[in-house]
């Protein structure tokens, strides 16, 4: 027995401890929920002189860099460069001033790996003061909410943001997951909800409100997939648009399933200009509801730009399952406008039901399973 009792004594010596759950709290770094204090300097503060000493595991959710309940000022712009393992907790409410001095990406992630940001918080933009009216040219460098750029195996989830003066979240990187959010925002143009380009990310059970874009994906991108996904008064869910003179256009293996899209400037649609150069290919769209939807199905190289086609961008199969609803009394259900150097292909359409539309429209484009379109 002795031995034994030796034995474990000898055995728990040994065991390896137990990481402890660390909680770096701004408010012991100069914040003050006052709604007045800056919380800039209080969250690198908090993060170069807590989070990053303490992080030691790849778990995220170790270490805590944490915003508590309260009303908290962002007026200054922070950027965690390298950051890894490790979890920015908002529970509380942070407001953005308006100061037309102010541009730039209110919170960015840099090179970094293995990021949880999550709430219950929230962000509140107040993008109404930035451009008052709706005027979009008063602060054209007015800023962003969210950016993980070059980031990997990162996370976004459970924080609501309302009306950025311009996009919401931005994500470039690999592997990278958006869940179970909310985005709010007023109905004019640049206030994009989910920018997303890398490989293999994946954005689910989001529902957004806005003028613009809903969930887009931007090139480069090898495999993407959004599912559930709710979209009001926006752009759609998109593939594009790709900028002027871009010349490496290359999106492929893009899956989007289950979309609801109500009171929008378009439905689905893949957005290049015509001097475009590169491939989108391997797009499947499954079970879209549209309800008033302009441009309910819009496939266009002519999107922006000075309209001559000089592009040679591929769009080759992408097949349509399951769409149906309503669009508008002036446009076409599907119009696609393609390059005649590069027409589209393969674009196929199965289950597709819209009413309330014009006929459809195809411009240097082939498939199946619509009225009006020539075969391959």
């Amino acid at each position: 027995m002795l031995s034994l009792i030796l034995g474990l004594a000898t055995l728990a010596l040994t065991a390896t401890p137990v990481t402890a759950f660390i909680e770096c709290n701004v408010l012991n770094y100069g914040a003050v929920a006052d709604n007045s204090t800056d919380l800039g300097p209080a969250l690198t503060k908090a993060w170069t002189q807590c989070v990053i000493p303490q992080v030691t595991t790849t778990v995220a959710t170790n270490v805590l860099l944490y915003v508590p309940a309260g009303n908290f000022l962002l007026a200054s712009t922070v950027t965690f460069d390298d950051a890894a393992n490790w979890n920015l907790h908002i529970a509380g409410n942070i407001y953005l001033p308006y100061n037309p001095a102010l541009t730039g990406t209110m919170l960015t992630f840099e090179n970094c790996q293995n990021i949880l940001l999550n709430g219950p918080g929230a962000i509140f933009g107040n993008g109404y003061r930035y451009r008052p009216g709706g005027d979009l040219t008063l602060n054209p460098s007015r800023p962003r909410l969210i950016r993980f750029q070059n980031c990997n195996n990162c996370e976004i989830t459970a924080v609501t943001l309302y009306d950025s003066p311009q996009f919401h979240v931005t994500i470039i990187g690999n592997n990278n997951v958006a869940h179970d959010m909310a985005i709010i925002a007023s109905h004019v143009g640049e206030t994009d909800g989910f920018d997303m380009s890398g490989n293999n990310n994946y954005v689910h059970d989001v529902s957004v409100e806005n003028g613009d874009e809903c969930v887009t994906v931007k090139t480069p991108t090898n495999g993407f997939v959004a599912e559930r996904i709710t979209c009001k008064w926006t752009a759609g869910c998109n593939i594009g648009s790709f900028g002027d003179d871009n010349t490496a256009v290359n999106v492929q293996n893009v899956v989007y399933t289950d979309v609801t899209i109500s009171n929008s400037d378009a439905g689905i649609m893949i957005k290049a200009y015509p001097d475009n150069i590169g491939t989108v290919t391997n797009i499947t769209y499954n079970d879209f509801t549209l309800s008033a939807a302009a441009y309910p199905i819009y496939i266009s190289a002519f999107w922006a730009g000075n309209g001559v086609d000089t592009g040679k961008l591929s769009i080759t199969d992408v097949t349509f399952n399951s769409i149906v609803g309503t669009g508008t009394p002036t446009r076409p259900a599907v119009l696609l406008d393609c390059n005649a150097a590069t027409p589209c292909k393969n674009i196929v359409f199965n289950g597709v039901s819209l009413t309330n539309t014009i006929s459809n429209k195809f411009t240097n484009a082939c498939g199946s399973g619509v009225t009006g379109i020539p075969a391959c």
